[in-house]
């Protein structure tokens, strides 16, 4: 196999596993997002002007009103980092079409070994 070949190979490989973490990124900002929306919720829900958040292993005393406040701001924060991780989503899946498309092209015309 040619050696720009093969560095292209790699190349794409490498890009595959960027690929892979910008997905699973996407997928845990996701999650995180839905969590904070069932939280919100929950909280619009409850009439009760005090409220406990949990912070790691304990649970501390706080007004329902800066806890909606807190949670909008994360949801608005984790959307904002959802848009654009999507962005690069998008940006790397293109440029990983583009080069399956030159590999395949390029390998085409190579004899099989075997």
């Amino acid at each position: 196999m040619p050696e720009n070949i093969q560095q292209e190979l790699m190349q794409f490989q490498q890009l595959q596993s960027q690929y892979q973490i910008i997905v699973s990124q996407l997928q845990s900002l996701k999650l995180e997002m839905n969590e904070t929306e069932v939280a919100l919720n929950e909280l619009s829900k409850t009439e009760n002007p005090v409220v406990y958040k949990s912070i790691g292993s304990i649970l501390i005393k706080s007004e329902k009103a800066d806890m909606l406040d807190d949670l909008n701001k994360k949801k608005e924060s984790i959307g904002i980092r959802i848009t654009t991780i999507e962005k690069q989503e998008d940006r790397v899946k293109k440029k990983l079409e583009e080069m399956q498309k030159n590999l395949q092209k390029a390998l085409g015309g190579q004899p099989t070994s075997g």
